[in-house]
């Protein structure tokens, strides 16, 4: 019995000694680790940005407002858009006949879907029918300090108003103006028709803060332009310049082709295909027109875009001889799209009412 207690105290005392082993052993494993710690490999950190920024400049707007559903509204709306820089955005206001309209063609779907395009409807308290009402619309400050903000550039257009794709000027060229429209005045200092015109919203809405339009006064492009032109800050587009612009009632100066130059032992003929192939390869649009494939324009007055008017009336400078039309027409074929003409005279052959 007293043997048998002594081997089990034996076995318990060894099975301490082990226990007591084990445990400094993995004590001084620890502790060499802890001393000599092995750096683990770093994991790259990986973050991930959504693309949720718009690729459209906020404060570049064009505007059209109309409230009849015409058929030419998104035809219009895609011609400009394809003309304009493309990181401008666009915005249709009209009633809800006119904007169901819009929004029941396919490829207008598409640029609201992308952002592209805005559809807003005119508020049921305003009204744009006629000259007066779209004068008080245009002159309301909440359009400009709420509706459009974050616009700083506006380009306002309407359904009588085109931009010529052929011409070698830009819409950016004339951002520095607080207001350019076609001139009223080729001499004067400020001023132009609203219906195609650039405007900056910043110097419109510090007008409107101070001041107020009577009903059945001035038109708003003629109120906001001359107020704009005597701003202390106003920077307003004179004539000469707004002429570049738009057409309407005046016309303008003729196009130059200059007379190339050449450096080397060449005859005019060969110099003129020299500049010509030369100017071909230049990326862009055309810093000046090139003899040899610009010499249908010369001078022919070719402003970047023609506005018609609300009365529907060509004036003389601009559209008073065949050879001006016709010129226009070559020049700028969409102008076609805003002038009421009827088909059958471009109907080639001797055709019958009907077929």
């Amino acid at each position: 019995m007293i043997t048998s207690m002594f081997q089990a105290q034996r076995r318990l005392s060894s099975l301490s000694r082990i226990a007591i082993v084990a445990l400094i052993t993995v004590s001084g494993i620890l502790i060499i680790l802890n001393l000599t710690e092995v750096p683990l490999p770093t994991l790259p950190k990986i973050t991930l940005h959504y693309a949720n920024q718009s690729i459209y400049n906020e404060s570049k707007v064009a505007l059209l407002i109309e409230n009849r559903p015409q058929p030419i509204i998104a035809p219009l709306i895609l011609k400009f858009m394809y003309q304009m820089p493309p990181d401008w955005k666009f915005r249709f206001m009209g009633s809800n006949e006119s904007v169901a309209y819009v929004n029941s063609s396919a490829a207008m779907r598409e640029h609201v879907k992308s952002g592209k395009l805005d559809l807003t409807y005119i508020p049921s308290n305003m009204s744009t029918a006629g000259q007066e009402m779209i004068s008080r619309f245009l002159t309301n400050l909440w359009l400009y300090d709420t509706v459009l903000q974050p616009a700083e550039m506006l380009l306002v257009f309407q359904t009588d108003s085109i931009l010529c794709a052929n011409n070698k000027r830009t819409i950016e060229e004339f951002l520095g103006y607080d207001y350019v429209g076609a001139p009223w005045n080729t001499g004067g200092q400020y001023g132009g028709n609203g219906g195609l015109s650039i405007r900056r919203v910043s110097s419109i809405v510090s007008i409107l803060q101070n001041q107020q339009r009577a009903d059945n006064s001035d038109p708003e492009d003629v109120w906001l332009s001359t107020r704009l032109g005597h701003h202390v800050d106003g920077r307003v587009a004179n004539g000469s310049v707004s002429q570049l612009f738009s057409g309407e009632m005046n016309g303008g100066p003729g196009e130059v082709v200059p007379e190339p130059k050449c450096d080397g032992d060449y005859d005019d003929e060969e110099c003129e295909h020299m500049n010509m192939m030369k100017q071909m390869e230049e990326p862009g649009r055309p810093g000046q027109w090139v003899k040899g494939i610009d010499n249908w324009r010369e001078g022919f007055y070719e402003p970047m875009g023609y506005h018609i008017g609300g009365t529907g009336y060509m004036h003389g400078s601009i559209w008073g001889t065949k050879e001006r039309r016709e010129h226009i027409y070559n020049y700028c074929p969409e102008a076609k799209m805003v002038l009421d003409m009827d088909w059958a005279p471009f109907v080639p052959g001797d055709c019958a009412k009907d077929w």
